[in-house]
């Protein structure tokens, strides 16, 4: 799904970066310098190449869309493509609907050939108590435009029926969603947003809960220029696939994220990147979790009764399984007990930024540990080196000193 018109340009920036280092003196802090110019030139190639330009795509032309009007139990559409059966609203081809209104047990089903795209407004809508408030079964694509300055909310019910779609809002295909305006969901069943394929969000305001994940998607979960507030039982933002290593991948970039998690926070089975933008983990059983973790830039404040930063699973290679710091600013936060601030299955590899570190411990990391520059803290107290904390584990040169236990505050 990358555009492939960036190809040159990512091919131009990373000629121009090597002869950048080719320039530079070899100490580790030059080389830590260097590595970061890198990174950064880079940046904002790679954001691009996350999402393709549809995604951005917010326009549409309300005078030839089909509309849908919500009411109570029951609504009113016009155009082609769309017709309403009860309480069911079903979209069975290509097109633009607006939709708008308020409802009570009122779903919309889109149903489209596998071919279509179908572009969604919603134009302030509340719907509520229902299954999938908007489920999607069969479609190319959906797009899912939030309109400027409105504010929608969909939630499910705590009965929802369909076990496949437990969801407040429902896609078994690809999924972008866009826009300035605010999306609230509340998922009463189970996961708040639920992607069985790949999920593209850039851009508007969300405030999401649920009594399950509040976000739930299979392959690849992709978010930039939005703000959330995400308050879920079990998982935050998730993207998870148990049967292949290559996928549930995660790339943030340009949001304010704030969560609050009874499991995972942030959790990624794939390669989970950061490149910019703020994210809190109020509280989690691990904050950050991925196959790999690269965290290029950023503020990421994390508190977890369990380990705060986790690379691992265990269907991967371990040479597959790294932790990577290369800029930004990472607080972490952990409880007592056999708990780490970074934990690594694989290696450790430290470029530059800072990283602030509040527990028993520092890293546990079972391959090898790389730190070239940055900055880095346990318990207030300056690190040189990057030791392992546990007997077995994987090491750097030399051995550095360890912190002296202190308060911390939750972020």
């Amino acid at each position: 799904m990358k555009a492939k018109k960036w190809t040159f340009l990512l091919t131009s920036i990373a000629t121009l970066a090597l002869v950048t280092a080719c320039t530079q003196s070899t100490s580790n802090t030059t080389a830590s310098n260097t590595a970061t110019t890198k990174t950064t030139s880079t940046t904002e190639a790679k954001k691009t190449s996350y999402f393709t330009d549809k995604d951005y795509d917010t326009s549409y032309d309300e005078k030839t869309a089909a509309t849908v009007t919500l009411s109570e139990s029951t609504a009113k559409v016009s155009g082609d493509g769309v017709a309403v059966s009860g309480s069911t609203v079903t979209i069975s081809k290509a097109g633009t609907y607006v939709i708008s209104g308020q409802s009570d047990g009122v779903q919309i089903k889109i149903e489209a050939e596998k071919t279509d795209d179908v572009h969604i407004v919603l134009k302030g809508v509340t719907m509520t108590n229902t299954n999938a408030a908007i489920s999607a079964t069969s479609a190319g694509h959906v797009y899912l435009t939030l309109a400027d300055s409105t504010t929608n909310s969909l939630s499910d019910s705590a009965t929802n029926s369909d076990e496949k779609a437990d969801a407040a809002l429902f896609s078994k295909v690809d999924l972008t969603i866009n826009g300035k305006g605010t999306l609230n969901v509340d998922g009463k069943k189970n996961n708040g947003i639920k992607a069985n394929d790949t999920l593209h969000i850039t851009g508007g305001s969300y405030n999401i809960t649920a009594v399950g994940d509040a976000f739930n998607v299979n392959d690849e979960l992709n978010i930039t220029g939005t703000t959330m507030t995400i308050d879920a039982k079990e998982d935050g933002v998730k993207v998870d696939n148990d049967e292949d290593t290559s996928v549930g991948t995660m790339y943030l970039s340009d949001n304010t994220i704030t969560v609050t998690a009874g499991d995972d926070g942030i959790h990624a089975s794939g390669d989970l990147v950061i490149d910019s933008g703020t994210y809190t983990v109020k509280n989690s059983t691990e904050g950050l979790e991925g196959k790999s973790i690269t965290i290029n830039g950023g503020d990421i404040a994390i508190y977890s009764t369990d380990d705060g930063v986790n690379a691992a699973n265990k269907n991967a290679q371990q040479s597959e399984i790294f932790f990577t710091m290369n800029g930004g600013n990472l607080t972490v936060e952990v409880g007592q007990g056999d708990t780490d601030p970074i934990d690594s299955n694989g290696n450790i590899t430290v470029n530059g930024g800072t990283i602030k570190m509040t527990g028993q411990t520092g890293f546990d990391f079972d391959g090898t540990a790389t730190y070239t520059g940055g900055d880095i803290y346990l318990n207030g107290e300056k690190q040189t080196e990057i030791v392992s904390s546990m007997p077995g584990g994987g090491g750097a040169p030399g051995g550095g000193p360890q912190g002296n236990g202190g308060p911390g505050g939750r972020p």
